[in-house]
């Protein structure tokens, strides 16, 4: 069985969530093996991505808090201040390994869905290795990997390998209050935005 592929092309435009103190700043492909690609032997770096901002959210700002415990669902006005998205634009087309695809998991990996979206790594850290080694004719085959978001599936995230990172680049730094997609987000997730600090756990770790 093949790995199969996904594209995105130039032009597309992809979502990071970070703090405005990183306004300006290079994107930060971090290897601290915290993150569910991440390198697990810590020898190369990844950037994770959103193809659109509930999920970039979803997997960042919100990924521990315990949506069925706590409906209340709110966040801190000043949380939300101290954030902004990256706009991301795709300079030249990234070639992904698309662990979304049918059969991915179990058939070429071996992996269900439980080790898929556990809060233990170890699995899908030796995926992200896996892709991360796979080459042809010396060059390597993909440049990141294309997964099911955790925290908002059926979406799609992106993990992607530094080596790509010429194929990448931030054209803008948007604060998330001033982001056009922003109110339908706190409107379709049911999000109540709090004068005081809320009951989301909130770091900076991504995806």
């Amino acid at each position: 069985m093949a790995l199969p592929s996904f594209r995105i092309d130039a032009g597309e435009l992809l979502q990071h969530v970070s703090r405005v103190a990183y306004r300006d700043a290079p994107l930060y492909y971090g290897r601290n093996g915290t993150n569910r690609y991440d390198a697990p032997k810590r020898d190369y770096s990844v950037l994770y991505l959103g193809r659109d901002l509930p999920t970039a959210l979803m997997e960042s700002v919100f990924h521990k808090h315990q949506w069925l415990a706590d409906t209340k669902r709110s966040i801190a006005l000043k949380e939300i201040q101290s954030r902004l998205v990256r706009a991301v634009g795709v300079l030249d087309d990234l070639c992904l390994a698309d662990l979304t695809a049918e059969g991915v998991m179990a058939g070429f990996f071996g992996l269900n869905l439980e080790q898929l979206a556990s809060r233990d790594y170890t699995h899908t850290q030796q995926v992200s290795a896996q892709v991360h080694a796979m080459r042809e004719d010396d060059e390597p085959l993909f440049d990141g990997v294309l997964y099911p978001s955790r925290n908002n599936y059926p979406a799609a995230s992106v993990a992607l390998f530094e080596r790509a990172k010429k194929k990448v680049k931030v054209f803008a730094d948007i604060d998330l209050v001033d982001h056009v997609e922003w109110p339908r987000f706190v409107a379709d997730y049911r999000i109540g935005v709090e004068p005081d600090p809320g009951p989301i756990e909130l770091d900076d770790e991504a995806f």
